[in-house]
C-alpha cells in the first residue's frame, strides 16, 4: 500500500532546502543535510521529489524570481538611492519590494548571494549591473553634458555589489519583520548620503562667477 504524501512534510522539506542553500549554496546543500533540517529520513525526500534539481525548482520557482525582477524594476530608482528626490509612487514600490524581501527572505538571499550553480546563475551580477546603469543614467540626465567616467562606473559597480551583499546579509541575519525594516532603513540612510556625495563629486555644481575687484 502506497504511503500518503503529507503536505506539511513537503513544506518542511522545501523550507529546509531554502535554509540550506541560503547558508551553504546549492553545492553544499546536500539532500542528507536538507533531510536532517526537515526532520525526515534522507530517503523520504525522494518520495516527494525525484531529484535535487526538482527539489530546488519547487523551493524557488521561476515565478518567484520573475516577481522579484518586476518589483526591483518598479522600485529601481529608489534602490539606486541617488538623492535626487523620489518620483510619485516610488515609496509604495519600495515598500512592496521590502515586503517581498521580508516574506521571501531566504529565496532573496539565494538569488543575491548564492546563485552559483542554480538555474539563476548570473542573477546577482545582473542586479548590480542594472542598478549601476540606472544610476549613471540618472546622474547624466540630471546634469546635461556630464558623462560618468569609466572609473566612476567601476566604483558604482563596487558600491552596488556591496548593496546586494548587505541586503542579503540583513535578510540572512534577521527573521523578524521589524528588525529587517530597521536594518534596511539604517543601510538606506548610509547609502543615500554616500551616493549623493558621489553624484556631487562626479557632477559638481558650476562655480559661481567671481565679481571683479573694485
Amino acid at each position: 500500500m502506497a504511503q500518503t504524501l503529507k503536505p506539511e512534510v513537503r513544506e518542511r522539506i522545501l523550507r529546509a532546502t531554502l535554509e540550506a542553500v541560503a547558508e551553504r549554496g546549492l553545492a553544499g546543500a546536500t539532500v542528507a543535510a536538507i533531510a536532517a533540517r526537515a526532520g525526515v529520513a534522507g530517503g523520504n525526500v525522494y518520495r516527494y521529489f525525484p531529484n535535487k534539481d526538482e527539489l530546488f525548482a519547487a523551493a524557488l520557482p521561476r515565478s518567484l524570481a520573475r516577481r522579484h525582477d518586476a518589483l526591483v524594476a518598479a522600485s529601481a530608482r529608489s534602490l539606486s538611492w541617488v538623492a535626487t528626490g523620489d518620483p510619485p509612487g516610488s515609496a509604495d514600490a519600495r515598500d512592496a519590494l521590502l515586503r517581498f524581501w521580508i516574506e521571501h527572505r531566504l529565496a532573496v538571499v539565494v538569488l543575491l548571494l548564492h546563485d552559483e550553480g542554480t538555474p539563476y546563475e548570473g542573477y546577482a551580477r545582473r542586479f548590480v549591473d542594472h542598478l549601476t546603469a540606472l544610476t549613471v543614467r540618472e546622474i547624466e540626465a540630471a546634469h546635461p553634458g556630464v558623462r560618468v567616467s569609466a572609473e566612476a562606473r567601476s566604483v558604482l559597480a563596487m558600491i552596488f555589489d556591496s548593496t546586494r551583499r548587505t541586503v542579503a546579509g540583513i535578510l540572512a541575519t534577521h527573521a523578524d519583520e521589524v528588525e529587517i525594516r530597521r536594518a534596511i532603513a539604517v543601510f538606506r540612510s548610509y547609502q543615500v548620503a554616500g551616493l549623493g556625495g558621489l553624484a556631487a563629486f562626479v557632477a559638481p555644481p558650476p562655480a559661481r562667477a567671481r565679481r571683479p575687484r573694485a
